[in-house]
């Protein structure tokens, strides 16, 4: 399983493998050493069937900052300033 993952990954880094034709996909994927089964889902762009193979979930990531400042306005980043508006 872990060729599929270095695969994809791979992918995920490489816009020009990202867009690829589907000729250099294959070429790409004959290089790895990817399952038979797993490549006919990549080249049909078949997510749930990858997903069934793989044993997989669909998982969502979000990243937020943890506080925004900003530069720009003077007092803006006055935190008792902003909850005493909110709480007011």
């Amino acid at each position: 399983m872990s060729n599929i993952i270095d695969f994809l990954e791979t992918i995920g880094q490489n816009a020009s493998l990202r867009y690829a034709s589907p000729e250099k996909m294959q070429h790409v994927l004959a290089d790895s050493q990817v399952d038979n089964e797993l490549q006919e889902a990549v080249l049909a762009g078949d997510q749930q069937r990858l997903s069934e193979l793989l044993r997989a979930k669909n998982t969502c990531c979000m990243l937020m900052p943890g506080r925004v400042s900003c530069l720009l306005m003077s007092g803006m980043n006055d935190e008792d300033e902003i909850l005493g508006e909110r709480c007011a």
